[in-house]
């Protein structure tokens, strides 16, 4: 199984631990607000996958932007992640079976049609599930290094370049501990009757 997803990693996204010293009545003193973006500011869309023993990406998509259509759409999905990433991995790998979500990239006919040809097998996924997706966990790994980037990376290029690196602080183990645990996270499902787990 090859475990994939996409996440958004942002410059302005703090760890939520933010604290401040005051005094008695300045609760909401200019000085004493931490102001959160919503959408976390300037940011990078990434796509990876994990498996035994592998681990695909940082795939950082290229030419998105605010606005409809700047998104990743089924196109970005083919043209930057299954032509140069998915493919010949299954080409040099052979018999693993793929696991996307639901997100429409992934369902487009384009996408599927592309897997088809290519002779992937596509797990079939239930919606609304990334608690049994293990790779969620390796974007909490991720998140967990970058972190701990001092100095913060104030621009995208600085966010890429930490990216990077933190992708390649994780170790393969870790990986490997997540893929092996999706006994585990098909069993909680089961458990909760198709409810939330722990995952």
């Amino acid at each position: 199984m090859l475990f994939s997803d996409e996440s958004r990693f942002c410059i302005d996204h703090a760890d939520g631990h933010v604290r401040v010293w005051r005094r008695s009545g300045c609760r909401y003193a200019d000085n004493c607000v931490v102001e959160n973006n919503a959408w976390g500011g300037p940011s990078l869309m990434l796509w990876g996958a994990i498996g035994h023993n592998q681990v695909l990406g940082p795939v950082i998509f290229q030419g998105l932007g605010p606005g409809p259509g700047n998104g990743v759409t089924a196109q970005r999905y083919m043209d930057q992640v299954l032509h140069p990433h998915v493919l010949p991995f299954f080409q040099a790998h052979g018999n693993w079976v793929f696991q996307h979500d639901n997100a429409r990239p992934h369902t487009a006919r384009a996408a599927q049609d592309l897997l088809h040809r290519s002779g992937i097998q596509v797990m079939p996924w239930p919606a609304l599930s990334p608690d049994i997706n293990p790779i969620e966990q390796f974007w909490d790994l991720l998140q967990t290094q970058l972190n701990r980037v001092v100095p913060r990376p104030t621009t995208v290029t600085d966010l890429d370049r930490a990216v990077r690196q933190a992708w390649t602080n994780i170790p393969r183990q870790a990986s490997n501990t997540l893929v092996r645990s999706m006994h585990r996270r098909c069993q909680a499902v089961i458990d909760a009757n198709g409810g939330h787990t722990c995952y």
